[in-house]
């Protein structure tokens, strides 16, 4: 129960941090592609495929949004963190 509280913390508070200015362009552009990767049919093996093609999916999508995550500042994400809470 205490993950599914966390990732419930987590969504609201990475979109509020990669709308923050203080965030670098880089970690912005990573969810940007992690975004788009997840909405554009195209992907590296087709869903067509079984199990690879959603496997790909469930591995590129969390692995994107990790590295964009530990992209940004401590200072960014603890803000935010306390901004979300308090909603």
């Amino acid at each position: 129960m205490n993950k599914l509280m966390k990732i419930k913390n987590f969504i609201p508070m990475y979109f509020r941090a990669m709308k923050n200015k203080n965030t670098p362009v880089m970690a912005k552009l990573m969810g940007i592609f992690a975004i788009v990767y997840a909405i554009l049919p195209a992907d590296m093996i087709p869903d067509v495929v079984p199990f690879l093609g959603i496997l790909d999916d469930a591995i590129v999508l969390p692995f994107l949004i990790y590295l964009a995550s530990k992209m940004i500042p401590d200072e960014v994400m603890d803000k935010e963190k306390a901004v979300v809470i308090e909603e």
